[in-house]
C-alpha cells in the first residue's frame, strides 16, 4: 500500500493506494478519516489520480461527515430540540417529565420520558438504550434477510454482534459472526441490509475478489447503489 495526494479546490486529498486482483476501481472514504483507493494491479497512477480528481467531490463531502463522529466534535447534549438520525430519517428529542423514563418514536420525534427535573443525563442513557435495542431488532432482521438471500451458500449459521468500530460499519468473524458499528442503525434500512450481506458474502469469500463481488452481485444486484447511498445519506438526511 502506497500513498499519494491530489490538490483539488484549494485542498489536498491524501489517500492510500492498494492493488489488488480486482478488475475495477474503488474508492471508499473509512469512519477513521482514511481515504482508500483500491485498484487493479495494471491501473497507471495517472489513471488512478484522473478518478479521485472525477471523485474528489464526494471525497470531500464524506470526509466532512466523518469529521463530525471525531473526538472533537461537541458531544450531543441530549437536550430537547436536538436533532438524532434514525434509519436514514432525522428526529428531534422531545423530553417531557413522567413518573416513568421511556423513549419511543412519535411522528417526527423522538419522545423520551424523564422522571428526573434536570435529566440531561438520564436522557442521555434512555436514548443510547434505545438506539442499542433499535440497532439489535434491526440488524437481527437483516441477518435474517441475508441468510435467505445466500440460502445454500452459508456454510454456517451466522450470528449478529453489535461492536463499536472507527474503521468500518461491519465485519465478518471466522466464528460465523457479523460485527456491525451501533451507528449503522441511522442509516436507511436498505443500506443496512447492504452491509449485512456484504459481511455474510464474506462466509463464502474471505477477501474482495472477483469471485466474492460476483456473488455479491448475484445476491444484491443493487449493491452498488445501496453502497453510494449508504456513503451519502446520513450527510444529506
Amino acid at each position: 500500500m502506497t500513498q499519494h495526494n491530489l490538490i483539488w479546490g484549494g485542498a489536498r486529498i491524501v489517500f492510500q493506494l492498494w492493488r489488488t486482483d480486482r478488475r475495477t476501481l474503488a474508492i471508499t472514504v473509512r469512519p477513521d478519516m482514511m481515504v482508500l483507493v483500491t485498484a487493479p494491479r495494471g491501473a497507471t497512477l495517472e489513471k488512478v489520480m484522473e478518478k479521485v480528481r472525477k471523485r474528489a467531490r464526494w471525497i470531500r463531502r464524506q470526509l466532512r461527515f466523518f469529521q463530525e463522529f471525531l473526538p472533537q466534535t461537541p458531544p450531543k447534549k441530549y437536550l430537547g430540540g436536538e436533532t438524532h438520525r434514525y434509519l436514514g430519517r432525522q428526529y428531534r428529542l422531545k423530553v417531557v417529565k413522567a413518573e416513568r423514563p421511556g423513549v419511543m418514536l412519535k411522528g417526527r420525534f423522538i419522545w423520551v420520558e424523564t422522571s428526573q427535573k434536570n435529566g440531561a443525563f438520564q436522557v442521555r442513557e434512555l436514548v443510547r438504550a434505545w438506539y442499542l435495542a433499535r440497532a439489535r431488532e434491526r440488524f437481527s432482521r437483516s441477518l435474517v434477510e441475508g441468510v435467505a438471500r445466500l440460502g445454500k451458500r452459508l456454510a454456517v449459521t451466522p450470528r449478529v454482534q453489535i461492536r463499536s468500530m472507527p474503521k468500518r460499519w461491519g465485519s465478518w468473524t471466522r466464528r460465523g459472526v457479523v460485527l456491525l458499528n451501533p451507528e449503522l442503525v441511522k442509516a436507511p434500512v436498505a443500506c443496512i441490509d447492504y452491509v449485512v450481506t456484504h459481511e455474510l458474502c464474506h462466509s463464502v469469500h474471505k477477501h474482495h475478489s472477483n469471485a466474492f463481488y460476483t456473488l455479491l452481485r448475484r445476491v444484491m444486484p443493487d449493491w452498488e447503489t445501496r453502497k453510494m447511498r449508504l456513503e451519502r445519506a446520513l450527510v444529506e438526511s
